[in-house]
């Protein structure tokens, strides 16, 4: 039952931090939508940064799993797969990336003071894309691709909201191949 109460207070948690923002939400609102005590919140997360935190590990699945999967890439080929999966994924993990879109300003922050190290995940991307390319224009084109694809949220949020998911995952799948001329589907 324990386990069952810390997904609703998850999933409670996002619904409300979509809704009013993070900063906008009290864990009082959130213990009072789930019918608990605070004390009871309180035994499944000590803060609110933690529920926050938490709801944020999607992002770091995400991130691992796409940069093994550059990095494992031989080729521009390759290169295409691991970004149409990326985008495959985007629309399993919309509610995630509406929580992200509305609490934008928090969310940075907390990436910055977690243990994630920028320089390092930009320097795999860098070397993935650099033993992929044939050539200095491929390698651009590599680079040019993932940034379509991870930065569509941050530049398209209600496009990502609103538009039909089936749409912009087919356009996103079909920008990828042309930015890096793979002329067949991956």
């Amino acid at each position: 039952m324990s386990g069952d109460t810390r997904e609703r207070i998850l999933s409670v948690a996002n619904e409300l931090f979509i809704e009013q923002g993070y900063e906008g939400t009290s864990l009082r609102e959130i213990a009072d939508r789930l019918d608990i005590t605070k004390a009871a919140l309180y035994y499944h997360f000590r803060s609110k940064d933690e529920i926050l935190e938490t709801l944020l590990t999607p992002f770091d699945t995400l991130l691992d799993e796409l940069l093994g999967r550059l990095e494992d890439a031989h080729d521009v080929e390759g290169w295409a797969a691991a970004l149409t999966w990326v985008v495959t994924q985007i629309f399993d993990y919309l509610d995630f990336f509406r929580l992200v879109d509305r609490n934008r300003h928090i969310v940075e922050l907390m990436l910055v003071h977690a243990k994630r190290d920028h320089a390092e995940m930009h320097a795999r991307v860098e070397r993935a894309a650099h033993a992929a390319a044939s050539s200095v224009p491929e390698e651009v084109r590599m680079i040019a691709a993932l940034g379509a694809v991870t930065g569509f949220d941050d530049w398209a949020p209600t496009l990502l909201k609103d538009a039909d998911p089936l749409e912009l995952q087919r356009e996103l799948t079909a920008i990828v191949r042309d930015v890096l001329r793979v002329t067949q589907s991956v």
